[in-house]
């Protein structure tokens, strides 16, 4: 088809063009490019997952639904900045297709109840201001609050009985700096032309200055607690995180994330008795669940790491 020639010509030029994982666009915006999973492919449909992979991936979904039954799970997908902003890519991307048909999309249409991609909802919230850092592959602070927001919302409608969502007018604002992931990667070549924008939006030392949002101490009621070796007994991946609400009736949690879900762990805190928070390479630990008996399964992953997951397992019952 023309437009599928158009996009691996455009998605090959962007990648041969840059020499590290940094592509630069005007007005001081940086995407990710020739990076591990190598995502622009995948957003423009040059790369797709065969039948065959598809097949695997429900597979891998169903036996997890089974194996975690009755605990409720659910799957919250983070969009890349450059589905989320495609209107912002440079080298003529941003008049491209994205792919309706890409991991992330497929698999909310296959399993509606318990996966959700949060693109359309970041298309409707981004009126409210930008939700990605422009130097970084993240969600900003916004995006954070926002991202909360909807799980929230996703909970009530499933039934899971836990307090109302945090409003915005209950948050502390501070303004605040932020470099990137990426901005800190663009080529010394590159920087003069980027400057020329960038500069317009620069706030001292930082690439951009935008607005944090903080839980009020007068309103916190979730404690971080110190692991212990129980705690961390099979588990070798990054920090985890335990917070509890003393003496609380709320639901227990386990939450499996990535970065995706840093800036929204102080709110989903407020909402469970006990929530533990799990980083480690995207899996569902069977250990930690037995240990932990909650009364949900959260998983929080960014779109760009799907591109392996007919590779991935149900749970893993050893945690290397």
């Amino acid at each position: 088809m023309i437009w599928r020639r158009k996009a691996v010509r455009r998605v090959a030029t962007a990648k041969a063009r840059q020499p590290g994982k940094a592509l630069a666009a005007r007005g001081g915006w940086v995407f990710l490019v020739n990076d591990t999973n190598d995502f622009l492919p995948w957003q423009f449909g040059v790369t797709r997952w065969t039948r065959r992979e598809r097949a695997q991936v429900a597979a891998i979904l169903k036996a997890r639904l089974e194996a975690l039954a009755p605990t409720p799970y659910l799957m919250f997908i983070t969009p890349e900045k450059s589905v989320a902003y495609q209107e912002y890519l440079p080298m003529g991307l941003a008049e491209l297709k994205s792919d309706p048909g890409r991991p992330a999309t497929w698999m909310a249409r296959q399993f509606p109840a318990q996966v959700r991609y949060l693109q359309p909802w970041f298309e409707r919230m981004k009126r409210l201001g930008f939700l990605y850092f422009r130097g970084d592959t993240h969600v900003n602070w916004l995006g954070g609050y926002l991202l909360y927001r909807f799980v929230i919302e996703t909970l009530e409608d499933a039934g899971v009985a836990t307090r109302p969502a945090i409003t915005s007018s209950e948050l502390l604002q501070a303004r605040a700096g932020f470099e990137g992931d990426l901005f800190v990667q663009l080529d010394e070549n590159q920087r003069q032309a980027f400057d020329l924008d960038a500069d317009y939006g620069r706030w001292r030392a930082m690439l951009e200055v935008t607005l944090k949002y903080n839980m009020d101490p007068a309103l916190v009621r979730a404690k971080r607690l110190p692991l212990s070796p129980e705690d961390q007994a099979g588990f070798h991946g990054r920090e985890m995180l335990i917070y509890e609400i003393p003496e609380s009736v709320l639901p227990r949690v386990v939450i499996f994330r990535d970065s995706t879900a840093t800036d929204s762990i102080p709110f989903l805190a407020e909402h469970f008795s006990r929530s533990v928070y799990v980083w480690h390479d995207g899996d569902v630990l069977a250990e930690i669940i037995r240990r932990e008996q909650p009364d949900i399964v959260l998983h929080f992953v960014a779109e760009r790491f799907l591109a392996t997951y007919p590779t991935t397992v149900p749970l893993n019952f050893a945690a290397p």
